[in-house]
């Protein structure tokens, strides 16, 4: 355990222990910046879990990325605590994958409320579905929009 990443290594220990069969991956990027990738059937106990019991009350967003050669998509949701004075500059991205040909993935508008419009914009620009979402509905796109999900990358529009 290296002394610069010591608070990262112990929520990475938590998380293992609570969490032994379900924690995919885990990275520590730098300082305040850690990756944990779980079981997508696991995400929502793992997110009450870290809202519950290490205090991260807080979601600064969702985002979605098109790994179309491994045929996936990747959900990572950065999450913070405002709470726990000493962790507020640490960002935690907690990750699941998911095939690119069935996009359905548990919705965690029930454990941080503050997802519902950041899981919205998945849906709309990736296909992505989160079920349990209470409102899955258009954000941004304009209503008449009836083209594919914008940002997934096998989508080609005409440049005339």
């Amino acid at each position: 355990m290296s002394l610069s990443h010591e608070r990262e290594d112990a929520l990475v220990q938590k998380l293992k222990e609570n969490f032994p069969a379900d924690i995919k991956e885990t990275n520590i990027i730098r300082r305040a910046r850690l990756e944990v990738t779980v079981a997508p059937e696991k995400i929502k106990d793992v997110a009450a879990f870290l809202r519950d019991k290490l205090g991260f009350d807080h979601p600064n967003g969702v985002s979605a990325v098109d790994y179309n050669r491994e045929n996936r998509f990747e959900i990572v949701y950065h999450i913070s605590s405002m709470r726990v004075k000493d962790m507020r500059d640490l960002v935690l991205d907690l990750k699941e994958s998911v095939p690119r040909n069935a996009p359905k993935v548990g919705s965690l508008v029930s454990v941080w409320s503050g997802v519902e419009n950041y899981e919205r914009e998945s849906f709309e620009m990736f296909g992505i579905e989160f079920d349990g979402h209470p409102r899955l509905e258009k954000l941004f796109l304009t209503d008449n929009w009836d083209g594919p999900p914008p940002l997934r990358k096998d989508i080609r529009f005409p440049t005339d």
